[in-house]
Formats: structure tokens, C-alpha cells, sequence
């Protein structure tokens, strides 16, 4: 059988420290005015440095909240520039290998479907091409190319209805089809189209 002296020394410790002699006259005053004994001061104490690292805790909690943001916010425009670097290297390399293309006689047509891009941007890169390469008449007839295009695309769409009404002869179906053959022709020999067709197609369908 244990002591209840022995069992009061078992759940409790001694804290013995040293304190400046002005704090220990502040204890003491302390001690008078109120009837705290020293282990109260201590629980009181303890207390109010709890709450102190509870908030410091939560200060250091919101900085790291704030420490995490910030590093999602570099990751996020880290990747973006990343992205946009190989956007911009595939955009180059493609750029490049249409001016190859171009420079072996491919035209923009051709060359928007062999690099798999739009037309938009195949042109764009004609356009470079011919400024870089100073072939000003190349890029006059890349552009004849494209108004022919569109014009016999307009005949085209003309024999369907002249097929359908019965208005209409043979004779001018035969004149439509040699109109759609000798266009077709200059398609691919835009250098043949006399001045009078440059003016009439940059007229007709350059605003277009």
C-alpha cells in the first residue's frame, strides 16, 4: 500500500527556476494582492502562453495557406509560359518548313494541307516568304490562285443551275464547261492570265 504522500508525489512535479530580482518583486506583489500561490502563477502563466502559440500557430498557418498560393500561382504561370514556348517553337518550326515548301514551288493550298494548318496561316506564311525572298510576282499569283479559285467556284455553283432549269441550252452549258476547263488550266498556270483577268478577279474578289 502506497502513501498518500507517495501517491501526491506521483501525479505531481517540482519547477524550480531563477527569476531577475525585479520580475520576483513583481511575483511577490502579485501574490499579495491576490492569494495566487506560485503554482497558480505558473497555471495562469501557462495559460496565456498557450493562447500566445495558439496564435502564433495560426498566424504561421495563414502564412503557409499564403506560401501555398503563391507557389500554385508560379507552377500555374510556369506552365503557361511553358506552354506558350512550345506553341510558339511548333509555330516556328512549321513556319519553316512551309518556306522550304514554298521555295520548291509548293503552293499555299498544298502546302496548309501537307503541314496540316488553315489556309489563313498558310497564306500568312506566303506572304513572309515572298517579302524574305523579295518574289513579289510569286505572291501575285498565289493570290490570282486564290480569286480563281473562288471564281471557278462561282461557275461551278452556275452549271448546277443551269443544269437543273430548262431556260437554258446546250449551247451555254458547253460554254460554261470550257469557261471551268480554261480556268481550271490557268489554275495552275496563273502567269497566263492576261491583264485584263488580273483586273477583273482583283476587282471582283479581292474585297471577298
Amino acid at each position: 500500500m502506497t502513501t498518500a504522500r507517495q501517491r501526491y508525489e506521483a501525479k505531481t512535479k517540482v519547477v524550480t527556476f531563477r527569476v531577475r530580482l525585479g520580475v520576483f518583486d513583481q511575483v511577490e506583489e502579485i501574490k499579495a494582492r491576490t492569494g495566487l500561490s506560485n503554482a497558480d502563477l505558473i497555471k495562469l502563466g501557462a495559460g496565456i502562453a498557450e493562447e500566445e502559440i495558439r496564435n502564433k500557430l495560426g498566424q504561421i498557418s495563414g502564412l503557409e495557406a499564403k506560401l501555398a498560393n503563391l507557389r500554385r500561382a508560379i507552377d500555374d504561370e510556369e506552365r503557361r509560359l511553358n506552354e506558350e514556348r512550345q506553341r510558339q517553337r511548333e509555330e516556328i518550326e512549321k513556319e519553316i518548313k512551309a518556306f522550304k515548301l514554298f521555295s520548291a514551288g509548293w503552293g499555299v493550298d498544298e502546302t496548309a494541307f501537307r503541314l496540316g494548318i488553315s489556309k489563313a496561316i498558310a497564306g500568312k506564311f506566303f506572304e513572309e516568304w515572298a517579302g524574305m525572298v523579295g518574289d513579289k510576282e510569286a505572291a501575285k499569283q498565289e493570290l490570282l490562285r486564290g480569286y480563281l479559285k473562288k471564281h471557278l467556284a462561282k461557275l461551278k455553283s452556275r452549271r448546277v443551275w443551269i443544269n437543273l432549269l430548262p431556260s437554258y441550252t446546250q449551247k451555254n452549258r458547253e460554254e460554261l464547261e470550257e469557261q471551268i476547263d480554261y480556268y481550271g488550266y490557268l489554275l495552275s498556270h496563273p502567269s497566263e492570265i492576261n491583264e485584263e483577268w488580273v483586273e477583273f478577279l482583283i476587282a471582283e474578289y479581292s474585297g471577298k
